[in-house]
């Protein structure tokens, strides 16, 4: 499954005729080779339209053929735990975000996800646990449609001295929220983002 956020709302690729019920109500597309992705694209960047979902037997391909009209731009990203199994979290632009930024040459995705999270949050002492995927959304720039493929790792840390939000990246706030307790459905954030604490919701306990 593919989950594709295009003006932060979703555009799912997948093969199954079961998807999550958040995404039930959603515009189902059956026999996409009959209609160009990019028609739908441009729908889902309505005001209107609320997203849809996609079945189809081969849905990398039709993601495949999704990329080749973006420009793509390869970020990092954490999902940081300490040793209180708290999650830390930023606040960007008035939402909950988890740290993250571009991949800077000559970086692997790993270092450059650990870089990204010392400098949005003042934090060090990180430790990467496991690969948690990939997560895509979509922007326009003067006309240019860009496709953001951000790789999210699962992090340790030992650090326990104070957060310090980097305001030149428009953050004001970053603060541990304690995993149990929080509930992404209610949580102020990007649906995109809902969805990577979801999907780590699901494996974590």
């Amino acid at each position: 499954m593919y989950k594709i956020f295009i003006n932060d709302k979703p555009l799912i690729l997948t093969k199954s005729e079961e998807i999550p019920a958040r995404f039930q109500e959603l515009e189902k597309i059956n026999h996409p080779e009959s209609v160009s992705i990019m028609d739908w694209v441009r729908k889902i960047e309505g005001l209107s339209h609320k997203g849809c979902w996609v079945v189809d037997a081969h849905p990398k391909l039709i993601f495949e053929e999704f990329r080749t009209h973006f420009i793509a731009i390869e970020a990092g990203g954490g999902l940081v735990f300490n040793d209180k199994d708290q999650i830390l979290l930023i606040k960007r632009l008035g939402k909950w975000d988890l740290p993250k930024g571009k991949i800077d040459p000559g970086e692997s995705q790993e270092q450059g996800a650990k870089r990204e999270v010392e400098e949005e949050c003042g934090i060090n002492k990180l430790s990467i646990q496991k690969d948690l995927g990939k997560s895509f959304h979509t922007y326009k720039i003067q006309g240019h449609r860009f496709l953001k493929i951000t790789y999210w790792f699962l992090m340790k840390t030992e650090f326990n001295g104070n957060l310090v939000p980097q305001e030149e990246e428009n953050i004001t706030d970053a603060r541990w929220f304690d995993w149990q307790n929080l509930n992404p459905e209610e949580l102020d954030t990007y649906q995109s983002i809902r969805e990577v604490l979801l999907d780590l919701k699901s494996v974590k306990k």
